[in-house]
């Protein structure tokens, strides 16, 4: 019989971490969803919270099968779903992009941590998640012409070596010599 593997100490903690992100996800994606007009972003968090849904029913069952005691986490009873809207269409699209933006990073940290081929097996599929919702809200954001592009470069003619430092200046703007 082989024996089982435990979860390390960096698994149960991204396990955890992730939880109480997804509880509070499920939380924000739901009020936003009880608000928001545009029906593209409407859908995007329909998106979302499912995602989240899915994370949490994956979390508890490894939390079940670790006989590991499952996180409180965030509930319905921490936002008020009645609340006016705080915030615009356009705040909750690039709150969702910046999430996933963030959740994607937490995920594939979590990913390149893991040992436990069920462990990894879980975070690759919640990077394929986060990498979805992220492309999705970048795209809308870009058609709604709300994406702030980075800006753009001159093509040089040719290749120029730098054999003059003169535009160098401390923090006082005066001019810093070296040698080269």
């Amino acid at each position: 019989m082989q024996k089982k593997n435990r979860l390390t100490s960096p698994e149960m903690e991204n396990l955890w971490t992730h939880y109480i992100r997804e509880t509070l996800s499920v939380c924000v994606n739901k009020y936003m969803l009880h608000t928001i007009q545009d029906p593209e972003i409407h859908s995007l968090f329909q998106t979302a919270l499912r995602y989240s849904l899915k994370h949490i029913d994956a979390l508890k069952a490894l939390f079940k099968k670790e006989k590991f005691p499952t996180p409180k986490g965030f509930t319905e009873e921490d936002v008020n779903l009645e609340a006016p809207p705080l915030f615009t269409d356009v705040l909750c699209l690039k709150s969702l992009y910046m999430m996933s933006t963030h959740g994607h990073n937490e995920m594939s940290l979590s990913f390149t941590t893991s040992l436990r081929p069920d462990i990894i097996d879980f975070y690759y599929q919640c990077n394929l998640d986060a990498m979805e919702i992220y492309k999705k809200t970048k795209d809308l954001l870009v058609t709604k012409q709300l994406y702030q592009q980075p800006p753009t470069y001159i093509t040089p003619n040719k290749v120029e070596m730098i054999e003059h430092y003169h535009y160098v200046t401390d923090v006082f703007g005066k001019q810093v010599s070296f040698l080269v």
